[in-house]
């Protein structure tokens, strides 16, 4: 019995030992999101300004090293894994790129880093919006002349959102390209709108403009950041 104990203290203290190597070879690590949600437009507005934004628990994370591979909620990450010491990378993200229209961001981003053994790591995530965003405004004097209207937004022939008269939302999209499509049904005429717009950016906030001018004979004006679209109507009264 007596040479039982001394082997069981011993088994015992091998354990400890091994485990205290083990927990100085490893860490463990904890993330979380760190969101720039500001868009480039003339208003430095933010994406807050056209959707709710995602709570930290919603983003999917992708955490690598060597040997090492973990994909899921950030909510559903436990803290209490243990790391081999060495260098990570992890993506975040929330959304999908390809999936577009109104409430629909998309954001995303990555980071490096290095888990050292008996350490915890807090890991912050830096994520940024990665579509664009589109939104249409309408004057007065628009408004006035259209008793209806519709505009679409499209790609090669599929449509992305829909604008009827009185949306106020914006749209998320894909941003490199897109197709503005609309009919605009007045007094005296119905107009067909098609225009193609290309190059655009990610994390930008753009707006058409819609407008109605009688100087020099009626047109609808199109505003699309630094271009503008001009749609003669000809000799046509606009009411005010």
């Amino acid at each position: 019995m007596k040479h039982l104990k001394t082997l069981f203290g011993v088994l015992a203290l091998v354990a400890a030992v091994s485990c205290a190597k083990q927990s100085a070879k490893s860490g463990q690590v904890t993330f979380e999101v760190s969101s720039n949600q500001t868009v480039a437009d003339v208003t430095k507005s933010n994406v807050s300004d056209y959707t709710d934004l995602p709570s930290a628990a919603d983003f999917t994370i992708s955490v690598s090293g060597d040997e090492f591979n973990w994909s899921g909620k950030i909510s559903e990450w436990n803290p209490a894994i243990a790391l081999m010491a060495g260098e990570y990378s992890v993506t975040a993200s929330y959304g999908d790129v390809e999936d577009e229209g109104f409430d629909k961001p998309f954001f995303t981003g990555s980071q490096t880093f290095t888990v050292r053994g008996a350490e915890q790591t807090v890991v912050s995530v830096p994520v940024a919006l990665g579509n664009a965003i589109i939104k249409m405004t309408f004057s007065e004097s628009f408004n006035n002349y259209y008793k209806d209207y519709t505009f679409k937004l499209t790609r090669d022939g599929a449509d992305i959102a829909t604008f009827v008269k009185g949306e106020t939302k914006a749209a998320f999209i894909d941003p490199y390209k897109i197709t503005l499509e609309g009919t605009l049904v007045g007094e005296n005429k119905t107009v067909p709108v098609k225009y193609d717009y290309t190059n655009l950016n990610e994390a930008t906030a753009y707006t058409f403009n819609f407008d109605v001018t009688n100087v020099g004979g009626a047109a609808i004006r199109i505003s699309f950041n630094d271009t503008v679209e001009t749609i003669e109507l000809g000799d046509v009264e606009l009411n005010d």
